[in-house]
């Protein structure tokens, strides 16, 4: 039974056409211009080949309906075009080359986004476990914040230090090739971010919804880009290794380099999101150079997708300047002055790599025959 509503009808329902050539003429109903209006969510090239098979699917399933009862499409319809534009935009059967590239850029930036959660979740573990004392010598100051032994606020306060860790799961999923269970993680793990985002005594509202926004960017691609009609690909267990390595590795630099008489310009670099900007603007010089120098190993993938990851690390960035500009001591005029110099190299290079990768797409023109692989570097 098709849903029924006095809602307004769809763009141009008013003004039907008394015949559709492609059917020889024959009179358009309101149910099948609406249904066509929302195909229109597909690529013009599939629509060519399955518009009309795909209408008389649906008009099948709603038989002797009339235009008085202002028929509409049911909304699990209108979710199954929806989902299917998603795939074939993103590689799915039928898809053209360029989505083909599309599908595989997100791809990308699921896994290299999942990649660096999962690093950032190393370095989470290490500081919770040497703040109660774990490893090394616990800091008395960072015990005494962290609440009374034995205390509700102490437990509180070991389950916010390690809910980012949660991000290595589905990124051990993802490489083991679990596709279905590494997206259920991520989302487990977003839950955890926003639960280490909402501290009350934390950044501002404005600040912690853009630092969400890395986030929100590696759980979309991980879901749109992961579809049923991607053919799984062998993934090197070898991807375990660098974020483990890495973030051991940066937890020993962190504890070399951060002393009080640290230089000013070094911390701009050292939280997460300089973190983030370092790996991606050394990605990124290093795609440059490949680029330039082996024309034969060109992709439009790489470039797009460390550009797309930039746009939610320069956006935190910004968020977390509006309360540098007023800044009293010359600590802090160096520290800020050193992100705003970050941020602008970072906003350089990921322009810059959208003019790699952008050209390089291949032409919009009939559908690939090979469904998408999966590659990695």
């Amino acid at each position: 039974m098709n849903e029924q509503s006095d809602a307004p009808a769809a763009p141009g329902a008013d003004r039907r056409p008394s015949g559709d050539p492609r059917r020889g003429g024959a009179p358009v109903s309101l149910l099948e211009e609406r249904y066509r209006y929302w195909l229109r969510l597909l690529p013009a090239s599939y629509r060519a080949e399955r518009e009309e098979e795909m209408v008389a699917v649906f008009l099948e399933g709603s038989p002797d309906v009339s235009d008085a009862d202002g028929p509409r499409p049911r909304w699990s319809e209108i979710a199954s075009v929806a989902a299917l534009a998603v795939r074939v935009r993103l590689g799915g059967a039928g898809a053209t080359p360029r989505s083909l590239s599309w599908g595989e850029t997100v791809r990308l930036v699921a896994l290299l986004g999942l990649l660096f959660q999962a690093f950032l979740a190393v370095l989470t573990v290490a500081a919770a476990l040497n703040t109660y004392g774990v490893i090394g010598t616990a800091d008395p100051s960072l015990a005494q914040v962290a609440g009374p032994l034995g205390s509700v606020e102490r437990l509180a306060n070991i389950l916010r230090s390690l809910a980012g860790a949660v991000w290595i799961a589905p990124f051990v999923a993802l490489v083991l090739g679990h596709v279905r269970t590494a997206k259920a993680l991520a989302l487990l793990a977003f839950a955890a971010e926003l639960y280490i985002l909402a501290d009350p005594a934390g950044r501002d509202p404005f600040e912690a919804l853009a630092r969400s926004l890395m986030p929100v960017v590696v759980l979309s691609a991980l879901w749109t880009g992961f579809h049923r009609d991607v053919r799984p690909a062998r993934r090197p267990r070898w991807l375990l290794v660098p974020p483990l390595a890495a973030g051991i590795a940066f937890d020993v630099l962190f504890r070399l380099v951060a002393a009080p008489d640290t230089p000013a310009w070094w911390w701009p670099w050292l939280d997460p999101l300089g973190l983030a900007g370092t790996l991606i603007l050394g990605a990124g010089i290093g795609y440059g150079y490949v680029h330039l120098r082996s024309p034969a190993r060109r992709t439009p993938s790489w470039p797009l997708a460390l550009a797309i990851l930039a746009v939610p690390v320069l956006c935190a960035r910004l968020a977390g300047l509006n309360h540098g500009f007023d800044a009293a001591d010359e600590v802090s005029r160096i520290i800020m002055l050193g992100t705003l110099g970050q941020t602008a190299l970072l906003l350089l290079v990921a322009l810059a790599l959208a003019a790699l990768g952008l050209p390089t797409l291949p032409a919009a023109q009939g559908p690939s025959p090979e469904p998408p692989r999966m590659t990695y570097p």
